[in-house]
């Protein structure tokens, strides 16, 4: 008896050991980061690296002041605020249709969906920047969206299919009885229901849209500069500034950490939800 409690206890020692060192090297990258940011040069470029030092703010504020990354800061969050609303309007409503949907052709306009985001982006890329120079929407928020959505939507739209056959059909014919058409049972039925669900499909559609870089640097422009093309600027021909860099890393991280915080209680029961139904 002494023996497997000792094993348990072993295991479970091992595993929170295990567990601990994931988390460390996971965070290990962000701290360096972090760590630099705060940085002189000279400590920045310094062998071995110094963990005792004077931090500065330098670097935030030589950030902060250039217009370029600023104005490219505030095109991503107009960019990616626009991108998570709509995939998750038109996720919401074309993963109800596959979920419910009787019809034959269902799994094969399913099956479309998901080609289309597992096909490469240099396949979409050639003929959406040739038809957005012809229509005149390159380099404009409406067009960075657009193509953003080609990443996002198919995503969203496969995970509300799963999250929303997990309810049961019976609530949905009884909202029917009861007079409800089927865009009432969509608002007042599904969407409730499927709030955990859509809560996990925010957070993946803010963060991939959030860190794109391929569609940015091509349909992008000087007026839609993304952040994550804009911080390529702290590497010239003058050589790399090590610190301003690390500060802007720092700024394109923070919105991802703070909305993972706040919207992390629903990522998990969207997760467990998803898993368990």
């Amino acid at each position: 008896m002494n023996t497997i409690i000792y094993r348990r206890k072993l295991g479970k020692v091992s595993l929170n050991s295990v567990t601990i060192v994931l988390i460390l090297l996971t965070l290990f990258p962000l701290l360096w980061l972090f760590l630099t940011a705060i940085k002189q040069p000279i400590d920045a470029f310094a062998m071995p690296p110094k963990w005792i030092f004077e931090p500065t703010s330098d670097n935030f504020l030589a950030v902060l002041t250039k217009s370029e990354f600023v104005k490219s800061y505030v095109n991503s969050l107009i960019v990616v605020t626009g991108t998570t609303v709509l995939s998750l309007w038109f996720g919401i409503a074309s993963g109800y249709t596959l979920a419910r949907s009787k019809s034959r052709f269902s799994n094969a306009m399913g099956m479309w969906i998901i080609l289309a985001r597992m096909a490469p982006p240099m396949g979409f890329v050639l003929p959406l920047y040739l038809m957005f120079s012809k229509i005149g929407i390159l380099d404009t928020y409406f067009g960075l969206i657009l193509v953003y959505l080609t990443v996002t939507l198919p995503f969203v739209t496969w995970l509300m299919v799963g999250f929303i056959k997990s309810i049961p059909i019976e609530i949905e014919e009884a909202s029917a009885i009861d007079g409800c058409n089927r865009f009432q049972t969509l608002i007042r039925i599904v969407i409730p229901s499927s709030l955990p669900g859509i809560s996990t499909c925010a957070i993946f559609a803010f963060i991939m849209s959030w860190n794109e870089f391929f569609y940015a640097l091509i349909i992008s422009g000087r007026n839609t500069r993304t952040a994550s093309v804009e911080i390529q600027g702290f590497i010239n021909f003058a050589g790399i500034n090590w610190g301003e860099l690390a500060a802007a890393g720092v700024l394109v991280v923070v919105p991802v950490l703070i909305f993972t915080i706040f919207a992390q209680k629903g990522l998990v029961r969207g997760l467990t939800q998803g898993a368990t139904k």
